[in-house]
């Protein structure tokens, strides 16, 4: 049987998870992911948060964020929480914390699980990267956690684009030859590069070139989820 290969962004190299994922036997590679805290396969990532962290992120709004970086790159995103949302101590209400879950799994599409413990979540994470890696033929969009001045610090740069992987952007920075280049290109001059389709160029070209609306503000979505105002007479 083939060795595991999970991807794990740094900032969980003090969890106590990666211990028992090599001790279960998987290859564990630690740097700077696009998103999510480990890559099980090209499609499947997971975002691992304690139970009060999952909260703050409700009330700040980076939960909502994360989502949408996360559904950028993988076709399925998965929360894994550890302990209950329910009991944190925290001023948020049972209706913002149900609405909050609701909207992540009917509105946008993402899986919720929950688990007790970091051993436990350490067994799922590596049961489910058991089961997604048969027949693992995807590019993994991983960002080491240090660059070196020059050409690691411009594939980093373009690595950062999402849809696209270290594979890819080698061959980007080896047809444009500079970042600058890569960023002021055409679909049709995106196109050129080998193993970039149309579909692809599109998705890199509209990144690029997204602009906030004038006017709007970048605020959270926590709002989203507060009681709504009572209406009628008294």
């Amino acid at each position: 049987m083939s060795e595991l290969t999970i991807l794990c962004d740094m900032r969980e190299s003090r969890s106590g998870i990666l211990e028992r994922l090599q001790e279960l036997g998987a290859n564990v590679k630690v740097g700077e992911l696009e998103t999510g805290d480990y890559v099980l396969s090209g499609e499947l990532v997971i975002e691992r948060k304690t139970a009060a962290d999952f909260i703050a992120s409700v009330i700040d709004g980076r939960l909502f964020n994360q989502i949408a970086k996360m559904k950028l790159s993988f076709t399925r995103p998965v929360f894994l929480i550890e302990g209950d949302v329910y009991s944190t101590n925290s001023k948020i209400t049972r209706e913002a914390i149900d609405g909050a879950l609701s909207f992540i799994v009917a509105i946008e599409g993402v899986s919720v699980l929950y688990v007790r413990t970091q051993r436990n979540a350490a067994e799922l994470i590596y049961r489910m990267a058991s089961h997604s890696q048969k027949g693992l033929g995807y590019e993994i969009a991983f960002r080491r956690g240090k660059s070196e001045p020059g050409k690691g610090e411009a594939l980093f740069l373009i690595e950062g684009v999402p849809g696209v992987g270290p594979t890819t952007a080698s061959k980007v920075l080896g047809h444009f030859r500079s970042t600058l280049a890569f960023m002021n290109a055409s679909v049709e001059e995106l196109m050129a590069v080998p193993g970039l389709g149309k579909k692809k160029a599109e998705r890199i070209h509209s990144c690029i070139r997204w602009e906030l609306p004038a006017g709007e503000e970048v605020g959270t979505l926590a709002s989203l989820f507060a009681d709504p105002p009572a209406t009628g007479s008294a």
